[in-house]
C-alpha cells in the first residue's frame, strides 16, 4: 500500500472523522501539542545552550541535563501523542505539505543529532570539559544542530497548520 492510499485509509477512519468533527477534540489536542512543544523545545533550548557554555556557566553541564530530562521527556511525550492525534485527524493535509515534511525531516535529524551525541566520545568524556570556559568544539556543533532543527521544526509545523 502507497503512502497516499494508507493516509486515505486512514483520513475516513472513525478516529480521524471524530477528531477533525469534533467542537472541542482538535483545538484541545492542538493547544497540548503547542504546550508539550514548548516544554519539550524550550528545555532543550537551555540544555544546548548550556553544553555550548552560553548560560548557567556556574553549573555543571551534567547537572543542569539532569535537572531537564525529566521535563524534555515529559513535553517530547506530550508532544508526540498529541502530534500524532493530530497526523490521525488529518494525513492527507499532511501527506500534502511540503512543510510537514520538512518538519518530520527535520525532526529525524534532531533525534539522529541525540543519538548520536550520546553515544559519542564528547558526551562520554563530559566530566572532563562540563565546567570548561570553552567547550568542545563537537558539543558546540550538536547544540547548534539541535537549536537549528528545533526552530525549523516549529516554525514548519507551524506553517502547516495554516498553510493549505
Amino acid at each position: 500500500m502507497a503512502i497516499l492510499e494508507f493516509c486515505q485509509w486512514l483520513q475516513e477512519t472513525s478516529l480521524s472523522v471524530s477528531i477533525r468533527e469534533s467542537i472541542l477534540m482538535f483545538p484541545l489536542l492542538e493547544g497540548g501539542h503547542l504546550l508539550g512543544i514548548s516544554i519539550s523545545a524550550g528545555t532543550i533550548a537551555i540544555s544546548d545552550l548550556r553544553m555550548m557554555g552560553l548560560i548557567f556557566k556556574k553549573e555543571s553541564a551534567s547537572d543542569v541535563f539532569h535537572q531537564l530530562i525529566p521535563w524534555i521527556s515529559a513535553g517530547f511525550l506530550m508532544m508526540i501523542i498529541t502530534g500524532t492525534l493530530l497526523l490521525i485527524s488529518e494525513p492527507i493535509k499532511c501527506y500534502n505539505s511540503v512543510w510537514f515534511r520538512l518538519k518530520v525531516l527535520f525532526l529525524f535529524l534532531a533525534g539522529l543529532n541525540v543519538l548520536i551525541f550520546h553515544s559519542s566520545k564528547i558526551y562520554r568524556s563530559m566530566h572532563e570539559w562540563e565546567w570548561a570556559a570553552d567547550p568542545p568544539r563537537a558539543a558546540k556543533l550538536a547544540g547548534w544542530i539541535s537549536l537549528i532543527s528545533w526552530g525549523i521544526v516549529i516554525i514548519a509545523g507551524r506553517t502547516t497548520a495554516y498553510n493549505f
